[in-house]
């Protein structure tokens, strides 16, 4: 979800209280919770957001999903991710050290 579109999408409504990048983590969370492989499209799309949080969430949720493909973008992602922190959720993800809590981090 670009900026714009977060800006049409959460107009008018309390949702914006949580910002793009809180909205965007959460929305990562729950899909890792769900473990739906169908949600690794829009995973890998969230690993290339501009905001760290939004990365590293992203990150995480493909190791709950822990599929071969799910990890895929993930180990791509490391070759660039410029942000320690998503990389150790990357690390964590490829390895199957992720566990049953998403990061916490803000």
């Amino acid at each position: 979800m670009s900026v714009e579109e977060w800006r049409v999408f959460s107009k008018g409504s309390a949702i914006k209280r949580t910002k793009r990048r809180g909205f965007l983590r959460n929305v990562a969370v729950a899909l890792g919770n769900a473990g739906d492989p169908a949600s690794v499209p829009a995973l890998t799309s969230a690993l290339s957001d501009e905001e760290p949080l939004v990365r590293g969430h992203a990150a995480w949720a493909p190791g709950r999903i822990a599929t071969s493909a799910s990890l895929d973008a993930p180990r791509a992602r490391a070759s660039v991710e410029p942000v320690p922190a998503v990389l150790d959720e990357i690390a964590a993800a490829v390895s199957g050290a992720t566990g049953s809590s998403p990061p916490n981090r803000k």
